[in-house]
């Protein structure tokens, strides 16, 4: 009897002592899971990814700033500006179309940001949009999903911007940033629009008059860049024995893009003018810069007695050369 008592003693303490290990060694996991450093998170840390999704829906940016200088001439030739907005934190994307806009031109979607790059995507225009046939600047700010280095270059791809599924590169420099037009000094200011007066072309600057107004062609007038964008030449013929006869210039405005009209005044009340013909012409400075290498159509009003009109189109190319 005795010694099964002292199994049994001896089974009970044995089972004892395996149950302190066992919890002896849930306490010590207990104690690693625990034993993190303060402010050490227990969470398994993110994979690392280049990929930094899409930012921030695009935003309209103002015509007021869309009017800085030479934007109009750079989307004119190459048809999209991409410009630093914020440097390293956003872009400008601008591109012309009617000035109607919604619908009817292309919208860009957030920029998207992979492996140091940056995808924008734009839907095209509705089709079912009736939309003016004028041209304008549409621009909107577009912000990055995550900063980046705005000294270094930043490539820009533009995908179905002419809504024919292609892609296009664009490379972004470190100096192209949006800025405000800047405010002129008022001695600085331009004059107004059409204010600057034709002055005549010495007779010895102009060409034979059969080599730019061929006889027959009516109205006799023709057209020729003095400096592409800046001023114009324009010539007809008048009596020379009764200059008093001829159409006196008036001035040039810009009437669109690409669009010019060039307005004369003739004389008024009954006069007898004589059929002699020579060649006059006069430079007609424009009030603001245009680009013309996308060509531009020149109508010249005024030269005709019965109204009719000169309508001209004007290649870069086409510019008076000395005789």
């Amino acid at each position: 009897m005795a010694s099964r008592a002292g199994f049994r003693m001896r089974r009970g303490a044995r089972a004892r002592a395996l149950a302190a290990v066992a919890l002896t060694g849930v306490a010590a996991l207990l104690a690693a899971c625990s034993s993190t450093a303060p402010g050490q998170s227990t969470a398994p840390s993110a994979p690392s990814t280049d990929d930094a999704g899409a930012g921030a829906a695009p935003v309209a940016i103002e015509p007021e700033l869309l009017a800085s200088g030479g934007l109009f001439e750079r989307v004119s030739a190459d048809g999209v500006a991409v410009l630093w907005s914020e440097p390293g934190e956003s872009l400008a994307v601008v591109i012309g179309g009617s000035g109607g806009g919604g619908g009817c031109i292309p919208q860009p979607n957030a920029a998207e940001l992979d492996d140091g790059a940056v995808t924008i995507a734009f839907d095209p225009p509705d089709p079912a949009m009736m939309c003016t046939a004028d041209f304008a600047l549409h621009g909107w700010t577009l912000g990055l999903p995550e900063p980046v280095d705005a000294a270094a270059p930043l490539d820009v791809q533009l995908t179905d911007l002419q809504g024919d599924g292609e892609t296009r590169e664009v490379r972004v420099e470190p100096d192209d940033v949006l800025t405000a037009p800047a405010d002129p000094q008022p001695s600085l200011i331009d004059d107004e629009p059409g204010a600057t007066a034709p002055t005549p072309i010495p007779e010895d600057q102009l060409p034979d008059a059969d080599a730019v107004i061929p006889p027959g062609t009516l109205p006799q007038v023709a057209v020729k860049w003095l400096e592409p964008g800046a001023s114009l030449a324009v010539m007809t013929i008048g009596s020379v024995v009764a200059p008093v006869c001829n159409a006196t210039p008036v001035g040039a405005t810009v009437t669109g893009p690409g669009a010019i009209e060039v307005a004369f005044e003739l004389p008024t009340g009954d006069m007898d003018c004589p059929a002699d013909g020579g060649l006059y012409g006069w430079e007609f400075p424009l009030p603001e810069r245009i680009p013309a290498a996308l060509g531009v159509e020149v109508t010249v009003t005024g030269t005709m007695r019965d109204g009719s009109e000169a309508v001209i189109a004007l290649a870069p190319e086409d510019v008076l050369g000395q005789p």
